[in-house]
């Protein structure tokens, strides 16, 4: 067997340890600190830090041996290269230390990649203590391979588990130079610059506030349960900037720049709403979401409960054991009893995380709970097809089952049956005709946490009429950052005007996340011709902001969406040509990144030229033939050049690769009815149907389809679906007439 030996020089190795000008002082919380996931966010790979066996142990990996082992006290991991090659790779650093840990190296150019393999470092009794494939379904092709980036340290990882990071990429030698000032979480990471504080504790009695800028204490220390049931706060809460400061890192966000400080979260960074990627309809968490998501939709939160409320700042540890850190606020008479939560004392579902907390698992062995509090809805189950706590671990239970323990214990339960807003969020996602007027009500009741009002108004999007228009222009004045996030997302249905009508105030906004997207959305406003153009002082004002949203793009160059987003950009600019060079810079920087083969395809549709985007396309499918998105554009490519055998071939292959998306089973039906196969058509078109039974143009098209086959009681079925789709139109009425009787007649 050839073997390659890869020696890189990683990184610099900087302080591992607390300043020691905070040891002086803050002995207990340096020592909490050292044995925090913060402390062993990253270190250097060591007999002392490493916790994997490197003791010459083997794992299956792209059927060969990967090995583990040690060369001079230096672990060494073999295992294939891009060209099948096993090949030893010297372990720089370790990622974490429990449940799991990861470990990484230099794979060139100071791009840090994390290797394929992580070690459980659970007990055995847990099933840890073993060597595992971390994303065994990877590809080259995927994203999560160890050689693409999503196993980038420098983009995905470096920002949170080290302090003072500066990610420095260069685009023209496609190299990291980055840098920290400590390989982990300092102090500074969440306290900021000391040097201020340091001359506080020196005695400089001209330093206000102990030399902090921000507050990141608790609002309070406790609550107490009132007469009512009702919670109140010990005393006035005080204002914290804590709970952003942890969102930094502990949120799903995206990141526009280097951070300059601990808590500038909505002004670096952009937090995610609760969209359908991301959480179930109802809210739950589903991707890896993290905690800030989840939180801000909690009474806790609204109440004023922050994170150190229940965790030690500085161990990160639970500050009260079980159930206690609940009831020192929560009645311990009242809900930690049997009575309350239905279990056994002592056992699964006793403890409130497991009802209140559900847990989803990650990297396959890392269990996170649910941050949102919520309480067990298995009725909303039967309506949303949300999940829910009951049924997660009674899976051999239904719903109905649940909902009827419920009212067991508690025969008149507060919240069964009440209305909630993943009713809203349902409607929307499945397109039902009352979605707009239901999110509608959410955007405007203030009862509502802020990022649920902002993710009701982000989905009006759906539905761009009158209602959307009210909660948009109100939401751009609206105080929450995240509402007017929201409303540009809700804005993009509307013609250009309409739009820089509702959101050019936006291009002020004091946070860069918010000024940046409303430029992108605004754009083409510099395109518009007289009367309708600009005067010049607007023009200044989105030109000034649409640089901030070049920048942003350039700070992720190393990614495709970066340059494929530019490319977007310079379309809605009416510059063809710069956005066919950002489209083929994002395939050199990033050939894996799908959006990028075909947005240059549809540039070069749009310039007639056929053959340029079936080349383009094909060049994506050498490098990942699994995708549907790349088969169905060639597919489209194909139609138009009048090749429609040929593209029948990887429209087919499109929705197996794709089994949920509708739109390719119903462009592949109606590919299948002009070449006149229609009992393949109807099949697919109903396949379309049930994934999308409120799309009133699989309906119209199934009803039509079905009458013309004289099948008048199938007809009869899709038209009355389309009737409640599109009520009180006179023509789909007198449709569903004339089939009633040719049903009737026929039978």
């Amino acid at each position: 067997m050839v073997r390659v030996v890869c020696f890189f020089i990683g990184l610099t190795i900087f302080n591992l340890q607390a300043e020691p000008e905070c040891v002086n002082c803050h002995q207990s919380q340096v020592q909490d600190w050292q044995s925090s996931h913060h402390f062993h966010a990253m270190e250097k790979a060591t007999a002392a830090t490493v916790l994997g066996n490197f003791n010459d142990q083997t794992l299956e990996y792209e059927d060969q041996k990967a090995r583990f082992y040690k060369q001079n006290q230096q672990p060494f991991i073999s295992m294939p290269n891009l060209d099948g090659k096993l090949t030893d790779y010297p372990v720089l650093y370790t990622f974490g230390y429990k449940p799991l840990q990861q470990y990484m190296f230099d794979m060139g150019k100071g791009h840090i990649q994390l290797f394929p393999f992580a070690w459980d470092s659970r007990s055995k009794a847990e099933g840890g203590q073993r060597w595992f494939v971390l994303h065994p379904e990877q590809k080259k092709h995927d994203l999560f391979h160890w050689s693409q980036k999503g196993q980038n340290w420098n983009h995905m990882c470096a920002d949170c588990h080290s302090t003072d990071f500066k990610k420095q990429f260069d685009l023209k030698t496609n190299s990291f130079d980055s840098t920290y000032s400590s390989i982990n979480v300092s102090c500074k990471a969440c306290h900021g610059d000391t040097q201020a504080h340091i001359k506080w504790a020196d005695g400089d009695s001209s330093i206000a506030d102990k030399g902090f800028t921000h507050n990141i204490k608790k609002q309070t220390p406790l609550f107490t349960q009132q007469a009512d049931g009702s919670m109140k706060s010990v005393q006035p809460l005080v204002k914290s900037k804590q709970v952003q400061m942890c969102a930094t890192c502990h949120a799903r966000r995206s990141q526009l720049d280097d951070r300059k400080d601990p808590h500038s979260f909505l002004h670096t960074f952009q937090g995610s709403l609760l969209t359908p990627e991301l959480y179930h309809v109802d809210g739950q968490v589903w991707d890896e979401d993290y905690v800030w998501g989840s939180f801000l939709q909690s009474k806790m939160f609204n109440a004023g409960v922050t994170c150190s409320n229940c965790h030690n700042p500085h161990s990160g540890k639970l500050k009260l054991p079980g159930n206690q850190t609940c009831t020192q606020c929560h009645s311990q008479e009242i809900f930690d009893t049997p009575k309350h939560h239905g279990h056994k004392v002592a056992t699964s579902g006793s403890q409130c995380v497991d009802c209140h907390m559900p847990a989803t698992t990650y990297m396959q062995v890392d269990d996170r709970r649910d941050h949102s509090f919520r309480v067990p809805r298995p009725d909303l189950t039967l309506k949303t097809n949300a999940p829910n706590a009951c049924n997660s671990c009674h899976e051999s239970k239904t719903p109905q089952w649940a909902v009827a323990k419920i009212k067991d214990w508690h025969p008149h339960p507060k919240h069964l049956g009440t209305a909630h807003f993943s009713e809203a969020f349902y409607a929307a996602d499945n397109r039902l005709p009352n979605a707009s007027t239901m999110l509608t009500k959410i955007v405007q009741n203030k009862d509502f946490p802020d990022i649920i009002r902002a993710s009701a108004l982000s989905r009006l999007a759906t539905t761009p009429d009158n209602n959307a228009i009210v909660g948009i222009v109100r939401s751009v004045k609206d105080p929450e950052p995240l509402k007017r996030q929201a409303a540009i997302e809700a804005a993009m249905p509307f013609d250009i005007n309409q739009r820089w009508k509702m959101l050019n105030p936006l291009l002020d906004d004091k946070h860069l996340p918010i000024r940046s997207e409303a430029a992108r959305a605004l754009a083409p406003m510099l395109m518009e011709p007289f009367p309708s153009s600009l005067n010049e002082r607007d023009t200044k004002r989105l030109k000034s902001a649409l640089e901030e949203y070049k920048k942003n793009q350039l700070y992720q160059s190393e990614r495709g969406f970066s340059h494929t987003n530019l490319g977007n950009l310079a379309l809605s600019l009416q510059q063809p040509e710069k956005a066919k060079a950002h489209y083929l810079k994002a395939i050199q920087i990033e050939p894996i990144f799908v959006p990028a083969y075909v947005n240059l395809a549809d540039l070069y549709r749009n310039q007639q030229n056929e053959l340029a985007a079936k080349e383009i396309l094909n060049q994506g499918l050498a490098i990942n033939n699994t995708s549907a998105d790349l088969h169905y554009a060639l597919a489209m490519s194909l139609v138009r050049s009048k090749e429609k055998r040929k593209a029948l071939t990887h429209l087919q292959q499109a929705t197996t690769l794709a089994r949920d998306n509708a739109n390719y089973h119903f462009t592949y039906a109606l590919l299948l009815q002009d070449l006149g196969d229609m009992p393949q058509a109807i099949a697919a078109l109903e396949q379309a149907f049930e994934l999308t039974p409120n799309n009133p143009d699989i309906s119209y098209s199934l009803a039509q389809w079905y009458t013309a086959q004289k099948n008048y009681a199938q007809a009869l079925f899709y038209a009355r679906n389309l009737a409640r789709l599109v009520p009180n139109n006179q023509q789909i009425q007198q449709f569903v007439g004339q089939l009633e009787m040719m049903n009737s007649i026929n039978k």
